[in-house]
C-alpha cells in the first residue's frame, strides 16, 4: 500500500513534469499537456490504484426504474473516458454522465458506481466527448461540451429534466434540451439560429454570409453541423 511520502513525492513527480511540458506549448483542454506528462500522470494513477482520491465519493443512486427516456449523455452503458480531479488526470476510466443531475459518475475497480461532485471534476472527457465546468456569471454554472476552439469557442449545453404527468396514473419520464454558446473576446453569448451566430462573429459578417449561402448551411436541419462548420470556417479567416 502507498505510503503519504510516496504519495507526496509521486504528485511532486507528475506535478514538475507537467510544468515543465505546460512551458513548452500551451497545454489542451482534451488531454495532458505532452507525452512526458501523459506517462507521468499514468504511472501516478496506476501506482496510487484504488487508494487514489478519485474513488472516494459518495455511492451513487439510480433512481429512474420505470423512467420512459435515459438521463444520460450517448449511453446508459459504462463508456471509456477520463477524468481532472482535483487538477489530477485520471485516463482508462469507465464513466456515466447523468445530464439530468449534470454529474458524471465513475465506476471504481470493485464495479461500484461512484458520484463525482462537480467541485472537484474541472474536466472529463466520455467517448471522445470533451466537457469542461464553467460558472461564468451570464450563463448557467454546470458543465458543457467543448465543440470547437480558436478565436471563437464552440460550446453546447446538454440538458435533461425528470417529469411527471398526472392522468390515470402517474407517468415520469426525461425531456431534452441543448443550447449553444460561442465564447469570443472574453465573454459568453448564446444563439439558436445561423442569424443569431453570425452576427456575434461580426468582424467576418460577410464572409459568414457568402460561405452560408455557398455551402447552404441551415441550423434549423442539423445545428451542430451549421454550427461547427461556421465556426471552423471563422476561425481559419486572416486576420
Amino acid at each position: 500500500m502507498p505510503t503519504i511520502q510516496t504519495n507526496c513525492a509521486l504528485q511532486a513527480l507528475f506535478f514538475f513534469t507537467l510544468t515543465l511540458s505546460s512551458r513548452a506549448q500551451p497545454r489542451q483542454p482534451d488531454s495532458i499537456s505532452s507525452p512526458a506528462a501523459a506517462r507521468a500522470a499514468l504511472y501516478y494513477q496506476s501506482y496510487i490504484g484504488a487508494n487514489a482520491a478519485i474513488y472516494n465519493g459518495c455511492v451513487y443512486q439510480q433512481t429512474y426504474i420505470g423512467v420512459e427516456g435515459s438521463p444520460y449523455f450517448l449511453s446508459d452503458n459504462l463508456t471509456d473516458g477520463s477524468v481532472v480531479y482535483e487538477d489530477l488526470p485520471y485516463t482508462h476510466l469507465l464513466l456515466l454522465y447523468n445530464t439530468v443531475l449534470d454529474q458524471p459518475v465513475l465506476a471504481d475497480r470493485q464495479g461500484r458506481l461512484l458520484s463525482l461532485p462537480n467541485g472537484k471534476v474541472s474536466q472529463f472527457t466520455i467517448d471522445g466527448h470533451i466537457f469542461i465546468h464553467l460558472s461564468a456569471g451570464n450563463i448557467p454554472s454546470g458543465y458543457y461540451e467543448l465543440l470547437r476552439s480558436g478565436y471563437a469557442t464552440l460550446l453546447l449545453r446538454h440538458t435533461k429534466r425528470l417529469e411527471e404527468k398526472l392522468g390515470g396514473e402517474i407517468r415520469r419520464y426525461i425531456t431534452s434540451q441543448e443550447n449553444y454558446y460561442v465564447y469570443k473576446n472574453g465573454h459568453y453569448y448564446s444563439f439558436g439560429s445561423v442569424n443569431g451566430l453570425i452576427s456575434l462573429l461580426s468582424d467576418k459578417q460577410q464572409q459568414l454570409q457568402r460561405y452560408r449561402r455557398s455551402e447552404h448551411i441551415r441550423f434549423r436541419k442539423d445545428p451542430l453541423t451549421a454550427a461547427e462548420r461556421l465556426i471552423d470556417y471563422y476561425n481559419q479567416l486572416p486576420r
